[in-house]
């Protein structure tokens, strides 16, 4: 997870969105990473990334700075984008990742920026649900959790917080250190 420096917004139009994702899809095959769930938000944006040999934080590094360097040069600022490094947390168990992919397709609707998570043109659950690809979302993984119809399973997992894999969301806020209250961007 990333924020915006002083909270600020780091997607100011579509073609920002569109570029990041791009930025994106560069730096997941460049690093051979897999990208299992993304949200981006107006000030800040979500992953679940599985890396290969390539060390996160160097994945992580490139990907803030390539799309600074775009959002700096589109909008002519100079300086910070980011209020500091990445937070993360590293997913070591079946029930954190399927917790973490909910709670970040779950981003937009807790900021009450879309009344349901397909809704939600900026997340991989679009693609999760097979509404549309992105190209750059492995499904397999978490779908593989969900025997039969998975897709519809993993949608009832997601909007249903009292499915069996719970895992308490205050213990992702605190391994990312996200305290505070959920705000509209």
């Amino acid at each position: 997870m990333q924020r915006g420096i002083r909270r600020k917004e780091i997607f100011s139009d579509q073609n920002d969105y569109h570029m990041f994702l791009s930025i994106l899809s560069k730096e997941l095959k460049r690093n051979q990473c897999k990208l299992h769930a993304y949200c981006l938000m107006t000030n800040h944006y979500h992953l679940l990334v599985e890396t290969s040999e390539y060390e996160v934080w160097k994945f992580m590094k490139n990907l803030a700075h390539n799309y600074a360097q775009y959002y700096n040069s589109v909008n002519a600022f100079q300086g910070h984008l980011f209020e500091r490094r990445y937070k993360s947390c590293l997913v070591q168990d079946d029930a954190y990742f399927l917790q973490t992919s909910r709670y970040i397709h779950l981003n937009p609707v807790k900021a009450r920026m879309a009344a349901h998570p397909e809704d939600y043109k900026w997340s991989s659950y679009r693609t999760m649900l097979g509404i549309s690809d992105d190209q750059i979302t492995v499904k397999e993984r978490t779908l593989g959790y969900f025997k039969g119809k998975s897709v519809h399973r993993y949608r009832d997992f997601v909007e249903d917080i009292g499915h069996k894999y719970m895992v308490t969301e205050s213990e992702i806020h605190k391994e990312i250190e996200e305290d505070e209250i959920w705000l509209p961007w």
